[in-house]
């Protein structure tokens, strides 16, 4: 599978042209070539690697003066019909795989990379860690992405079905419609789009909604990632890197059914604009309605995406887009099922039974508007800023029967947790960097700079559920068949929040083994929060506000030969809290130190990434549930002082060979407090398992067969454990899931060059486990066997 196509913006006739580029990395050489020649060169980033130019002095045709400055590099230039060259490896079979390009023009301005197209489960480089763009190897932290053959492959359709089979990454279960996701021991709380921070509220939502659709890849960035998001928990930064327009024409649509109907409809079309493509556009266009296992349950998602991108002047990108998410479930459970009968037995519900009401829902929508505009300032020197403008709503309406312990003969005696929430979010957040290479000590090093501002306010009426109301009849009997409720409206909130920040990065290169990366950032943070209640209930106020938190990193990467490097790095952890204690005060944010040394390696020219790190982190002020609040419906914390966090991840991920990818990752992680004892974090009562495997390959046949190509994964964890009430104890016990393993399966045939039918089996040996414990003393199964079929047609 070959590069992306370019499309030059002007080629240079190759005459002698004067060139003055001194000695230095080849990726700065190359850039100069470019500026000097006006050529356009496409190659890919793991190539250029750790290689150095001896650089060019005098007047050379282009021909000439590319193989002076690839000499020694292991790689040649192959002149482009269209213009321009590409540079391959001199022993490479060229039917090999090759990564994603980067295209260059004749300015310097890098258009970045992307993984659609590439057919790989690597990527050439990722600046999500530090804001440089490094190689998976260059970055001393360990980084996991998921491409856009991966997602494919593994039949992801949401974020979540992405998040639970990343390697690291666990997942539980608060009810119906909300997941959180974690890592190291710690529930993720940044998430991204493009490299922008946005807020996603784990209470309301879970994790991030939305259609894989629209991107590209997902860029996971493990432990503390402070000097990139500011605040945070030291588990992950989730980077989701949206679809680009492509230079030329493509269209594709794709119809898919599966278990419980579950009917999907993609679109998407993409291409230039005017003649001389230098204006591009992209629209995609999804819409799902399914039912579910669980009884009377149904949800509609839709989605619209749509972006331009438009070419001011060769060394100026402007990009605007829209993109827009709704998603209108009925039947949602809040919380899962009982877990003790009134006499203290346990019970057993099946997976289907649902304790929604059939009207409870979580509507919910999500538009952002965003903007970029990217320009090149010469000798490799590039500005970004982006715009982005957030609106979020949602509308939730609750009945669920779950609270309370049944009697285990006649099923009475069970209540309702029911309620109404809404709330309209706006969020603008503005972002700006600044990177390039500069030199000292007549070696060549990078900067990068960076600023960031960002509101959200969230407002919404505040409505009186607190009417005890026990289910009518049996739970056995239990159908969601409910009436409507009123839940009278009782006052108003006000929530908004503020982050500021100001970082600066460098990638310093004493010598050409060596790479040290030095940063910090200084954040603002400012938290307000407002109820005001019409009676009966007393006004609520909390704010807090911190300035100057500082945030340091530091990384060291040696290379040790070719393949392989050795890194370690360091940075600080600050997360600001709105968790109450027993007395309604809130929590001091959470603070700490997170460290990471490891091996790395790139194989295969890059196409095969292994990583091993070794971490530890140590937190002060982290949160734990005690309880829960009778009157709020609000979880109880208490601080924990001194916990530590003692882990090891391996991961491997690209293609072994032709034809054949893997993703594979298995990631230890240990948390204690400091007498040793388990933590029952938050946002759910529950622990984390402390091994977490996960793997998938996908392998197309050779020969005969080769229009064919089969996968599968397997993913497995340990225990984890819930503190859930017992009538009979009149006290918490501690249950336990034990570990259990899922296996998938895929298939893929392609009929023809236009038309290809994928089958995606999950949780193919039809494991009965839970999901979710702990959340009002309830739990939750996870997800049957289940089948996808779908078949894409692409013009």
């Amino acid at each position: 599978m070959g590069l992306t196509p370019l499309m030059p913006l002007h080629a240079a006739e190759n005459t002698a042209i004067a060139f003055d580029i001194p000695a230095g990395s080849l990726d700065s050489a190359l850039n100069q070539f470019s500026r000097a020649s006006g050529l356009n060169i496409s190659f890919d980033l793991a190539d250029l690697a750790g290689k150095s130019s001896a650089g060019l002095h005098g007047r050379y045709d282009s021909d000439d003066a590319l193989a002076h400055l690839l000499a020694s590099s292991g790689l040649q230039a192959v002149p482009l019909a269209e213009g321009g060259y590409r540079l391959i490896a001199r022993t490479h079979d060229d039917s090999a795989l090759a990564l994603e390009a980067t295209n260059i023009n004749a300015s310097g301005l890098a258009r970045g990379v992307i993984s659609e197209g590439s057919g790989s489960y690597a990527t050439a480089s990722t600046n999500s860690a530090t804001g440089l763009a490094l190689s998976i190897r260059e970055t001393p932290q360990s980084v996991t992405v998921v491409t856009r053959q991966q997602l494919d492959d593994q039949g992801a359709i949401s974020i979540g079905d992405v998040l639970r089979n990343t390697p690291g990454v666990s997942v539980q279960a608060f009810d119906s419609n909300r997941m959180v996701y974690s890592t190291r021991g710690f529930t993720i709380s940044n998430y991204k789009y493009d490299g922008v921070n946005t807020i996603v509220d784990n209470i309301y939502e879970g994790a991030p909604h939305g259609d894989t659709s629209a991107y590209d890849r997902m860029e996971v960035v493990k432990g503390a990632t402070g000097l990139m998001a500011g605040s945070g928990d030291p588990s992950a930064t989730v980077n989701l890197i949206r679809k680009k327009p492509t230079h030329d024409f493509k269209a594709s649509i794709t119809g898919s059914a599966g278990s419980w109907d579950n009917y999907r409809t993609e679109g998407d079309i993409s291409g230039p604009l005017n003649d001389a493509g230098t204006l591009r556009g992209r629209f995609v266009g999804t819409y799902q309605d399914r039912k579910s296992y669980l009884d009377h349950y149904q949800q509609k998602n839709d989605m619209l995406y749509g972006i331009l991108e438009a070419d001011l002047a060769p060394d100026t990108l402007l990009t605007f887009g829209i993109e827009r998410h709704t998603t209108t479930p009925r039947g949602v459970s809040w919380t899962g099922n009982p877990v003790f009968f009134a006499d203290g037995s346990r019970t057993d519900f099946s997976r289907s039974h649902n304790p929604g009401a059939d009207w409870s829902r979580r509507d919910f929508q999500s538009s952002t508007y965003f903007a970029t505009l990217e320009q090149a300032l010469g000798h490799g020197w590039k500005l970004k800023v982006s715009l982005d403008h957030l609106v979020t709503d949602h509308d939730t309406r609750l009945a669920s029967a779950s609270g309370g312990n049944p009697d285990p003969a006649t099923g009475d005696g069970m209540f309702l947790y029911w309620g109404r929430w809404e709330g309209h979010r706006r969020q603008n957040t503005v972002d700006a960097s600044l990177s390039g290479p500069f030199t000292l000590f007549g070696r060549e090093h990078e900067l990068a700079a960076g600023a960031m501002a960002s509101h959200s306010r969230l407002s919404g009426d505040t409505f009186d559920g607190s009417a005890f109301s026990m289910v009518p009849g049996s739970i056995f009997d239990w159908n969601g068949k409910l009436a409507r409720q009123d839940f009278p409206r009782n006052g108003d909130y006000e929530t908004t929040q503020s982050q500021n920040g100001l970082y600066l990065a460098t990638r310093l290169r004493p010598s050409d083994d060596l790479t040290v990366i030095l940063g910090t950032r200084v954040s603002t943070f400012k938290y307000d929060n407002e109820e005001n209640y019409f009676a009966t209930l007393d006004d609520v106020h909390a704010s807090y506000k911190e300035h100057g938190v500082v945030t340091p990193y530091a990384g060291v990467v040696y290379d040790l030969d070719e393949t392989y490097s050795v890194y370690a790095s360091y940075t600080s952890i600050y997360q600001p809290q709105t968790n109450k204690d027993s007395n309604g005060s809130t929590l001091a944010p959470t603070e700490g130190n997170s460290y990471e040394a490891g091996l790395k390696a790139a194989y295969l020219d890059g196409r095969l990434n292994a990583t091993l790190a070794l971490f530890r982190i140590e937190q002060d002020n982290v949160a734990e549930n005690i309880g829960t609040n009778p009157v709020t419906n609000e979880g109880i914390y208490r601080a924990i002082d001194g916990a530590t966090t003692k882990g090891v991840e391996l991961e491997l991920s690209g293609e072994l060979r032709e034809g054949w990818s893997l993703s594979a990752g298995y990631t230890y992680a240990r948390t204690r407090d400091a007498e040793q004892q388990r933590i029952f974090g938050f946002p759910l009562t529950t622990t984390m398992p402390e091994h977490v495997l996960r793997l998938f390959t996908s392998y197309r046949l050779p020969g005969v067969l080769e229009q064919v190509t089969v996968g599968g994964g397997l993913n497995w964890q340990s225990a984890f454990y819930g503190d859930i009430y017992s009538p009979i104890a009149n006290d918490y016990t501690r249950i336990k899931q034990a570990s259990y393993m899922l296996a998938n399966l895929m298939t893929r045939y392609q009929h023809s060059e236009h038309l290809s039918f994928t089958l995606n089996a999950n949780n193919l040996f039809d494991k009965k486990y839970l999901t979710g414990l702990g959340n009002f003393d309830t739990t939750y199964y996870g997800e049957p066997r289940n089948l996808m079929l779908s078949a894409k047609y692409s013009f």
